[in-house]
């Protein structure tokens, strides 16, 4: 991934330095979309607003939909399937510093630093059925991040209109919680919660730090504060009336 970032970054560089930018008009909105958003996560996206509140600072809200990746078949024979009310939510805000000594332009365009905040929550129940097909249970799942964090950061701003933004470092402490209540006629032995939390873990990195050292049994409800990490891709649109700065 960090080599999709490099060459997205050397590219819109080589663009922008062959374009020279009135650095004494600017427009204040930008809206965004996070490309990382659906790459990571099926059937998802998310939008973010950055407005321009002082020459040199920004704030920026992000909301969008997310769903669990899916599971297919475990080791032991055990098939999964999702139900409809896969999905979840993303919400987010942050406030960039654009860096006076290092840009030669003003925000958006250049270098940023800054805090930021989001919160994930997903929530799916599967069907999982045994191997020999005479047994059903349903695994609700609930799993919620929070990330509080620090980010350094990069933007373009291409003929006055179009942005990419850049997060190259993101460090957070993060709160992970996992919840999971299993319903059915057949029991889950060990062998079989642990394929279903190894899985779940597989899909969904989020949670792979919170069940390393910990045990999630499959009825009821770990959490855990962690570090965490932030980076991410957004192509965004520049509006709003032009003026001089």
């Amino acid at each position: 991934m960090r080599y999709i970032v490099a060459f997205i970054f050397i590219l819109a560089s080589t663009f922008c330095d062959a374009q020279l930018q009135d650095s004494a008009r600017t427009r204040l909105n930008t809206i965004k979309v996070n490309l990382m958003t659906s790459f990571i996560y099926a059937n998802s996206g998310a939008i973010s607003f950055e407005r321009v509140t002082k020459p040199n600072e920004s704030w920026s809200a992000t909301i969008g939909y997310v769903q669990f990746p899916k599971l297919g078949r475990l080791g032991s024979g055990t098939t999964v399937s999702d139900k409809d009310n896969r999905g979840g939510y993303v919400i987010g805000g942050e406030y960039r510093f654009y860096l006076k000594k290092e840009n030669k332009f003003q925000a958006p365009h250049g270098v940023f630093i800054g805090p930021y905040t989001n919160y994930f929550f997903f929530k799916n129940d599967r069907t999982l059925t045994s191997a020999d097909g005479l047994s059903q249970a349903v695994l609700d799942s609930k799993i919620t991040v929070l990330n509080i964090g620090f980010q350094l950061g990069y933007q373009f701003v291409i003929k006055n209109r179009w942005t990419i933004d850049l997060i190259f470092l993101g460090p957070s402490v993060s709160r992970y919680n996992i919840g999971l209540d299993l319903t059915g006629d057949f029991d889950a032995d060990t062998i079989l919660e642990n394929e279903i939390v190894a899985a779940l873990a597989d899909r969904f990195p989020l949670i792979k730090d919170l069940i390393t050292d910990q045990s999630v049994n499959l009825n009821g409800t770990t959490s855990k504060w962690s570090g965490g990490f932030r980076y991410q891709v957004n192509v965004g649109y520049h509006f709003g009336r032009s003026k001089k700065r």
